[in-house]
């Protein structure tokens, strides 16, 4: 990942089932907007992304954990396709690293 936010980071990226490239990048861009505006450095990020086309109803999951200048922020979303996982994860991402700001 080349991303400028995310370049000075550890980032470890994890994949389980069948994960297009296209949307690892597209979670990793997804992450990089929310911390781009983290209120402290950020230290470690993992991205984990799933999905089972098998299971009925199919599911994918996306699992972030940051490490924000010592704090730990760990989200997770499920939904039918992994772009709407992606969009949920962000959402809580970013309301989780907002609340950091105000600990």
């Amino acid at each position: 990942m080349t991303s400028p936010v995310l370049a000075d980071h550890p980032v470890q990226v994890r994949t389980y089932g069948r994960v297009p490239a296209e949307l690892i990048s597209y979670a990793a861009r997804k992450v990089e907007v929310v911390l781009r505006h983290a209120p402290a450095p950020v230290l470690l990020v993992r991205i984990k992304l799933s999905h089972d086309r098998g299971a009925a109803p199919s599911e994918a999951c996306v699992r972030v954990d940051v490490d924000v200048n010592g704090a730990d922020v760990h989200v997770r979303a499920a939904a039918p396709t992994l772009i709407e996982a992606v969009d949920l994860m962000q959402r809580r991402l970013r309301a989780r690293v907002q609340r950091v700001h105000r600990r």
